[in-house]
């Protein structure tokens, strides 16, 4: 069995991984990068005067054989694998050729389908099989058996990769702190110890100063800040946290306010809410939703306005109720609403409060000065409220210990000379060079 980590041996993000053997092949992600060499953000858009082969020979996209739409000549790989919903591992299937069968969870591919709306990566995912949790499936030689894992996304999944009497896991994005801490030990238990590669994400390894409250943590403290508060709440989250937003809802709850996220919040909890117990406008009361001008714009673009106003009308509210009940809710905000919505909004003042619950990396982008700037102005207070989505040290060394991994391969890190300070048999691979298994 042969690997090769096409991108992702010494970055975070844009992860990609092959593994072939004398007659199969399969990919497992095909993520975007997220930041260039330079360390400014990545934007595909940058790139758009430039063609598939162009963006291979610049390497931007890995050079995989048999699966871009304009490689036709070669055989197509026998399947894709992907982990979970977030751009740097799905965003450059928009390149894949229609014949490329995609293997995901169903809570994944829904996900994706919402995320082109406001996504410069338009996923091509036309062949597809879900994946269960601890249900092993064929591709080609390979059998594949998904692992649900905690993540900050939504059905994330591990992989154990077998063929030829050779064993693989692929960890993917992980930790055991989230709303879903069981997840890792049921993923503990079934996995098979003395695998003969572990590939590992590291994405905190470089962090050792960074803190890592639990869901329960966030959702105690953000109770405390809601009470604490004589005005209406802000919170800035992804809408794709779907731990964050139960965290927030359940404090809103407890706090006596009524939770008001956005229309696009709004369609990803209702196409999640059949697949697991997570709120929906539909069922819970407490819940209402607001239309910014810029989101319904882009809804009438993707097709989706008349499903998102079909669906949530009746649980609508305005800018004149949220004005009027200003000290009653707790509310969404994202930077693109502060021009259509929130300067419309009256009552905003030092009697407000903005929490922060993302990655503190996103508050230095120029996509949040001006809700930064805004908040300012209105003299605002902004606090900060977030733990990772992913594994600290102590974590990754459950998965060590019980895998008994013969090689351990880091992966989605920048770090990847940490990893022979807590672990053994530690190989560094370099992206594009392939490992003999």
């Amino acid at each position: 069995m042969n690997l090769t980590i096409h991108r992702g041996t010494h970055e975070i993000g844009g992860s990609c991984v092959e593994v072939s053997n004398k007659d199969s092949r399969i990919i497992i992600d095909i993520g975007m990068p997220i930041s260039k060499k330079d360390g400014q953000k990545f934007e595909i858009r940058e790139y758009r005067h430039l063609d598939g082969p162009a963006l291979v020979k610049e390497k931007i996209l890995p050079a995989i054989k048999g699966i871009y739409k304009w490689d036709k000549g070669n055989k197509p790989v026998d399947g894709l694998l992907i982990s979970h919903a977030h751009i740097d591992h799905y965003g450059f299937s928009s390149y894949l050729r229609n014949n490329i069968h995609c293997y995901l969870g169903e809570g994944t591919r829904r996900l994706i389908e919402l995320s082109s709306i406001f996504s410069d990566a338009k996923a091509n995912i036309k062949s597809y099989t879900p994946i269960k949790s601890s249900q092993p499936f064929q591709v080609g030689s390979f059998t594949v058996t998904p692992h649900l894992m905690d993540h900050s996304a939504f059905d994330a999944h591990a992989f154990l990769i077998e063929s030829e009497g050779k064993k693989i896991i692929y960890s993917g994005d992980f930790r055991e702190h989230g709303r879903k801490p069981g997840a890792l030990a049921r993923f503990l238990k079934n996995v098979p110890e003395g695998v003969d590669a572990l590939l590992l994400e590291g994405t905190l390894l470089g962090r050792d100063d960074e803190k890592h409250q639990t869901e329960e943590d966030i959702e105690s403290e953000f109770v405390k800040i809601i009470k604490g508060s004589k005005s209406i709440v802000f919170a800035t989250l992804s809408s794709q946290n779907i731990d964050r937003l139960v965290s927030f809802y359940r404090a809103s709850l407890q706090a006596g306010r009524i939770f008001v996220i956005d229309a696009y919040t709004a369609l990803i909890l209702d196409a999640l809410h059949g697949l697991s117990k997570i709120p929906s406008p539909r069922s819970h009361t407490n819940l209402k939703v607001f239309f910014p001008k810029n989101l319904c714009d882009s809804l009438k673009r993707a097709g989706k306005w008349d499903m998102a106003r079909t669906s949530f009308g009746k649980y609508k509210v305005s800018r004149e109720w949220i004005s009027q009940n200003r000290d009653r809710i707790v509310m969404i905000v994202r930077s693109s609403m502060v021009d259509s919505y929130l300067y419309r909004i009256a009552g905003i003042n030092s009697s407000s409060t903005a929490v922060y619950s993302m990655w503190d990396g996103y508050l230095k982008e120029v996509s949040m000065e001006k809700l930064q700037a805004f908040f300012k102005q209105k003299g605002t207070s902004m606090i900060k409220l977030h733990t990772s989505g992913h594994a600290p040290v102590a974590t990754l060394k459950k998965v060590v210990d019980k895998t008994k991994p013969k090689m351990i391969i880091p992966i989605h890190t920048s770090s990847p000379e940490r990893y022979k300070d807590f672990f053994p048999n530690v190989v560094e691979a370099k992206d594009g060079v392939s490992l003999k298994i």
